[in-house]
């Protein structure tokens, strides 16, 4: 395995050693920061389980050289074209809760006005 893969999986996910090595593999955190400095140290036990959590096949996170990561299409469908569209929607709708507060406001100025109340 190339040194540095286990850290690029790890950062690629949110993960810090101290989740990876405790909460998956069991281990302390400093024996965790070792085996991603020196991955040859790494046990089958331990490498099945490193697969697993970053849906990598074993081969090819023992593999020599530069890691190749393969990002793929979320389980969920959401495509950029979706996410896009729901951030669209999404500001469509911030700009008219702006609009609804701003008359909200406007009316209530009115509303103090009338009653002789200060509006803060």
């Amino acid at each position: 395995m190339a040194t540095g893969t286990l850290k690029i999986l790890r950062e690629l996910n949110d993960y810090t050693q101290a989740f990876v090595a405790e909460d998956v593999l069991g281990i302390s955190q400093a024996t965790y920061a070792r085996l991603e400095a020196s991955p040859l140290k790494l046990t089958a036990e331990h490498a099945q389980k490193l697969a697993a959590l970053y849906n990598v096949s074993a081969e090819h996170l023992l593999a020599a050289g530069t890691p190749v990561i393969v990002f793929k299409q979320a389980e969920d469908g959401n495509s950029t074209a979706q996410l896009t569209a729901t951030l669209t929607a999404l500001q469509t709708q911030n700009e008219l809760l702006i609009q609804q507060n701003t008359e909200l406001v406007k009316l209530v100025k009115t509303l103090s006005q009338q009653t002789a109340l200060p509006y803060e």
